[in-house]
């Protein structure tokens, strides 16, 4: 099957070298020492943050058109509360992937248990102020998540993600 006369064809000691097989083409299975470790793309929070600025660009002008002044100071207010969530959960969970794969759900449940108290605690201490335009913050809110999650799963979608980590192949 080599193609060769069987009087050419080496016996089968002959034709595997002893010890490791040299890599035929670093990166490409065999050897993966010379691959640099797979970093963390956090590429989704530039889109994310383009995003919020082109809701605020919108948003902004539109409440203070619609409402007024303090509505939209609000609806700034709702966009930067889900910019900085979403920022501050995805650096977290990005630190504790360098640290070990196996970490990034702890870390991601944990910012997100802090986020949510942290929400809580700020909703809670403005309830009722005269100042607050609930309405202009929830609705900001609303629309910013909705917005960051659409961004964050379009690049999920079109994003060449591994589904093997190539640092384990063989």
């Amino acid at each position: 099957m080599t193609g060769l006369p069987a009087e050419q064809v080496p016996p089968p000691a002959e034709r595997l070298p002893a010890g490791p097989s040299p890599d035929p083409a670093p990166g490409i299975g065999g050897d993966t020492a010379a691959l640099p470790p797979v970093g963390w793309d956090l590429g989704h929070l530039r889109s994310g943050l383009v995003t919020t600025a082109v809701l605020a660009a919108v948003g902004v002008p539109g409440a203070w058109l619609l409402r007024d002044a303090r509505a939209a100071a609000w609806v700034a207010v709702g966009l930067a509360i889900v910019a900085a969530f979403f920022c501050a959960g995805a650096l977290a969970v990005a630190a504790a992937g360098r640290l070990g794969d196996e970490l990034t759900l702890p870390a991601a449940l944990g910012t997100y248990l802090v986020k949510v108290v942290l929400l809580g605690v700020l909703l809670v201490s403005v309830r009722g102020r005269p100042w607050l335009d609930p309405t202009a913050l929830g609705f900001s809110v609303l629309v910013g998540t909705l917005a960051w999650t659409a961004v964050h799963a379009w690049r999920v979608w079109t994003a060449r993600i591994y589904y093997v980590d190539p640092a384990d192949r063989r």
